[in-house]
């Protein structure tokens, strides 16, 4: 993309700490605050409009689906056991 001078803006939308991580292992996860996505995205549609942009973008840590919930789960527990040598 740099290569090409693509201007591209490129959002991850993260659900406040990652949540498949939080199901796996709960741990201290950096938390943005919204005010600082709207400056980004100011950013990258008006100074840096000619530039390749990469914008986290933090979501509230529940909104995820019931299927991830129960994979989490289900992970975490396959961790917990000791290895399974086949």
């Amino acid at each position: 993309m740099l290569r090409c001078e693509q201007n591209t803006i490129i959002f991850l939308i993260n659900n406040d700490r990652y949540s498949i991580e939080v199901e796996i292992h709960d741990g201290h996860y950096n938390v943005e605050r919204e005010e600082e996505m709207v400056e980004e995205i100011e950013t990258a549609t008006e100074v840096k409009k000619d530039c390749l942009c990469f914008i986290e973008i933090v979501v509230h840590k529940d909104d995820t689906s019931k299927e991830l919930l129960e994979w989490g789960s289900r992970v975490s527990s396959a961790n917990s056991r000791p290895p399974n040598p086949q």
